[in-house]
């Protein structure tokens, strides 16, 4: 029997997981709640066909009556929703998808526009357009939907704190006896994205890459929808052409892309709610690589998140003004010991370059600096930690682990006092 969280409030109001919950609030205003996967009326809510392309091939009346058919809300419901008794939640935040097509979704759930309220993790969707040079579409704010942002990696990696609270003390130990570290820095690199290859393009070229614990996943899912002819564009170095690395880094781009998988872990499965303290024991620093590069928006998934957990400082190859965006919700991004400059960069190429210079300053530096540097760091460090233990009290936040909040234990109350 599938799980139905318990009924809660959200935005001051009743929410409900199942229509049979309706029943404990009668003739009382409601949301009805739907997590939104790619499996929910599948293939209607995949990147490919959210997109606002009313030209999209798939977007057929047969595949829209298909996924009607699909739709498990109640008619009673829809009948709420739509006169004004309840709104429509659906929870896409586990994406930060900047191009929706509206009309496409409410002719699917047969929802007005207005009723809906759509989670989302992309942080500053209401401007997100702002700047992009690129030739993308982004109507995630055209709408009279209401739109919000919800934390929700976040509190997915708050939520991983409870079984790393031994490993935490070992790190916090570690860098309190200036421990000597086996390599510089962490550079994960499972999904094969553009930016990602380039990054390790340019490790590679610079022969960083023998000072740091890194994987790529090269392209091992060749069952997902486009993969191979993905990996066809790419193999000609078309893509890299005038967008991020310049003609001297082909032959190392050939090395990179032609690489089967290396990794030091099974990286076969998503490694999101994984964490390899063995790996963060032996390094100094992380180089977090987002899901997102020069995509409009500020998408923030459980990796910008991660180094906190870790209690180790970071540089980022993301979107422009990511750092940024982790300084507004209250982080210290260890902007003392480390140049976030190329976080300012809006020309994706440039950033690059910059983010580049900033990993070779980083693994220049002795063992010796490192674990002076990370000592100096360490009120940071744990007052890092604490925020994001204190995060977990944010309202109107939304989480997929529905149960019962616990306190925190109180070895981790005494090392963060």
């Amino acid at each position: 029997m599938e799980y139905i969280p318990p009924r809660r409030k959200l935005f001051n109001e009743h929410i409900v997981y199942d229509s049979s919950q309706i029943d404990e609030i009668t003739g009382e205003f409601y949301l009805y709640y739907v997590r939104l996967t790619t499996e929910f009326l599948s293939p209607a809510f995949e990147r490919i066909m959210i997109g606002s392309n009313q030209n999209q091939p798939e977007k057929t009346e047969a595949v829209r009556n298909e996924c009607r058919t699909k739709c498990k809300i109640p008619k009673f419901v829809k009948d709420d929703i739509n006169s004004g008794r309840a709104k429509l939640v659906l929870d896409y935040s586990t994406e930060g998808y900047w191009d929706i097509d509206w009309k496409w979704i409410t002719s699917i759930l047969e929802i007005k526009e207005d009723r809906i309220i759509w989670l989302t993790s992309l942080y500053n969707f209401a401007d997100c357009d702002h700047g992009i040079s690129h030739p993308y579409s982004v109507t995630i704010d055209k709408t009279s939907a209401e739109v919000r942002y919800n934390p929700l990696w976040e509190r997915i990696v708050i939520g991983m704190i409870y079984g790393h609270v031994d490993d935490i003390e070992k790190q916090l130990r570690l860098i309190e006896e200036s421990h000597i570290r086996k390599s510089m820095g962490i550079l994960y690199n499972r999904r094969p994205h553009f930016h990602r290859i380039a990054l390790l393009t340019k490790m590679k070229y610079h022969n960083e890459l023998d000072n740091m614990i890194w994987s790529w996943g090269a392209f091992m899912e060749e069952k997902e929808i486009g993969a191979e002819r993905y990996k066809k564009e790419m193999a000609d170095f078309g893509p890299a052409w005038g967008e991020l690395l310049h003609e001297k880094y082909k032959e190392c781009y050939d090395i990179i892309l032609r690489s089967p998988t290396h990794s030091e872990e099974d990286i076969s499965v998503n490694k999101a709610f994984d964490m390899n303290y063995s790996h963060i024991y032996d390094t100094y620093y992380q180089v977090i690589t987002e899901t997102l590069y020069e995509q409009p928006g500020v998408f923030l998934s459980e990796k910008s998140y991660k180094p906190f957990l870790s209690c180790q400082p970071f540089v980022l190859c993301g979107q422009h003004h990511t750092i940024d965006v982790l300084r507004q919700q209250g982080y210290d991004v260890y902007d003392k010991w480390i140049n976030h400059d190329y976080d300012n960069i809006e020309d994706n190429t440039e950033r690059l370059t910059a983010l580049t210079e900033e990993i070779i300053r980083l693994n220049s530096l002795s063992h010796v600096e490192w674990t002076k540097m990370l000592k100096e760091m360490l009120p940071d460090i744990k007052k890092n930690l604490k925020h994001l233990a204190n995060s977990n009290n944010k309202k109107d936040v939304l989480t997929f682990d529905y149960s019962k909040e616990m306190p925190w234990p109180q070895k981790l109350i005494d090392m963060l006092a």
